[in-house]
This record gives C-alpha cells, structure tokens and sequence, in this order.
C-alpha cells in the first residue's frame, strides 16, 4: 500500500485491520445464510477480495513499522 502513494501510520494500519476483519465476518454471516446462489456468490467474491486486501495490508504494516496484524 505505502507504495502506492498511501502512508498511514500505525493507528490507521491497524484501524483498517479491524474494519476489514469485521467486514470480512459479515459476509460470511450474509453468505453462510444466503439463498440465492447470485447472491452468495458476490458475497464470495468479495470475500477473496477482502482477503487480497489484508494481506497486503498486512505485508505493508510489516514493511513500513514493522508492525505485525493478526
């Protein structure tokens, strides 16, 4: 991420951790109990993006404050 233009500082890294990991919670609660195949499939989708997404993330903390977020 901080090599993209983005520097946030430790609080932020792990801010955007936690709304993540609870978004993340979220749609497998809204895909767990979802009927309609369309839509859970779009609930899966973002959840690989999500996972693409802190890992990144993750990677980033390490990198910039070495910082690590579980």
């Amino acid at each position: 991420m901080s090599n993209k233009g983005i520097h946030p500082i430790v609080s932020e890294y792990n801010l955007l951790w936690e709304a993540l990991k609870y978004y993340e919670q979220r749609l497998e609660q809204l895909s767990f109990a979802e009927t309609d195949e369309d839509q859970q499939l779009t609930y899966d989708e973002k959840l690989q993006d999500i996972e693409g997404i802190l890992a990144s993330l993750k990677l980033a903390a390490k990198e910039d404050y070495d910082l690590d977020l579980e």
